[in-house]
């Protein structure tokens, strides 16, 4: 940054692991970058609340930016956590069928994940799960090879150190009020209280829940309508006896109550799937959500102890569509809105994670 000036080539909005992936990328290519994050952390909201799932691709439509990044993403995830020592866990996951409709679901699932270029799938039947997962309830299973868990906390630190070592800034508490485009280069007003101006080539919006907000700001139109999906995880207070990720069918909303663990081998279930009006993070407790997920789980988890159940955390995705099926990201470039120097990044919930590498270097090919 140009202290005199006040100001650099490119500022990404947004500290969550998209921001700080696309900040790694360009920091590699030597360009200059500062990062905005407005919390007094990065990765506080949708990066940190989550099933720390490296996707397959399985559920997405053909051609889709979700599908796409996410089957690119999910190689260069495993990779980057090689080549910099990030643990990880290939676990490998089992998406169930209880009955014969469900059956045609996980073949129709496979039939899509082969047409994103998903390899290591295969359809099991019961004789076979009883040997390789005794604790699982099920009539039959598609097993993908490709699906694991991440140490994201791990993963975001490197990114992280990426950005630093090459000379760049990630600065938080400094939350992007408004912006504009002055035909040489871009404005940023920074801070409510004692606000200041960063001047940029290239503006990216990668703020999360906050995107089309901002975006209206920075003079965008037309954008597509954002919607919150809040989901509670329990945690289990038991021996996890599975070796794979443990998935039903997938709902309306989301994935339906599945297994996910960390790298201690600790087990939890969730997400469920509730529409919220603004994202907030309080679970909330009851009767009724605790009995929905004990219903669930029993149905595939044979011997399952619910007095083991107890609250975990709460997540919310940022979604763009009326369904988890019908939903895609949205990266929008001056070919997309007109205006220069500006991309606009809204609706990553999963498999945002997982594609993070793919959206980064997407962004970097656009620019």
């Amino acid at each position: 940054m140009n202290i005199n000036e006040n100001k650099c080539e490119i500022i990404i909005v947004g500290g969550g692991v998209i921001g700080l992936a696309i900040g790694a990328e360009l920091s590699r290519l030597n360009k200059e970058v500062i990062i905005l994050e407005s919390e007094d952390k990065t990765m506080q909201h949708a990066s940190s609340h989550n099933s720390e799932v490296i996707h397959s691709g399985l559920y997405y439509k053909p051609e889709s930016l979700k599908a796409e990044f996410c089957v690119e993403g999910n190689k260069l995830l495993y990779e980057y956590c090689d080549r910099n020592k990030i643990d990880y866990i290939n676990s490998g996951k089992l998406v169930i069928a209880s009955n014969h409709d469900e059956l045609s679901i996980i073949e129709e699932l496979k039939d899509n994940g082969e047409i994103n270029g998903i390899t290591g799938m295969e359809i099991l039947e019961s004789d076979k799960l009883s040997i390789l997962e005794p604790s699982l309830i099920a009539k039959s299973a598609l097993q993908i090879k490709s699906t694991g868990i991440i140490d994201s906390h791990s993963y975001s630190l490197c990114l992280e150190a990426e950005i630093e070592n090459n000379n760049n800034h990630i600065i938080t508490s400094s939350k992007v009020m408004n912006g504009q485009y002055t035909g040489k280069h871009w404005q940023l007003e920074i801070g409510d209280e004692d606000p200041y101006i960063i001047n940029s080539d290239i503006v990216i919006n990668a703020s999360g829940y906050n995107s089309v907000q901002l975006a209206k700001k920075l003079g965008l139109s037309g954008l597509p309508q954002m919607r919150y999906i809040k989901g509670h995880y329990y945690k289990y207070h038991g021996k996890n006896p599975f070796k794979h990720l443990i998935y039903p069918v997938p709902e309306k909303h989301g994935l339906g109550v599945h297994t996910s663990s960390d790298m201690q081998n600790s087990l939890r279930f969730g997400p469920d799937a509730e529409v919220v009006e603004e994202p907030n993070y309080k679970f909330e407790s009851s009767i009724e959500r605790k009995s929905k997920f004990i219903e669930s789980i029993s149905k595939y988890f044979r011997g399952f102890k619910s007095d083991l159940l107890a609250d975990d955390f709460c997540g919310i995705r940022a979604r763009i569509g009326n369904s988890h099926k019908e939903s895609d990201f949205s990266i929008l470039t001056k070919d997309d809105h007109g205006i220069e120097g500006l991309v606009n990044i809204a609706g990553i919930e999963s498999p945002g994670l997982t594609s993070s590498l793919s959206i980064a270097r997407y962004v970097s090919q656009k620019l």
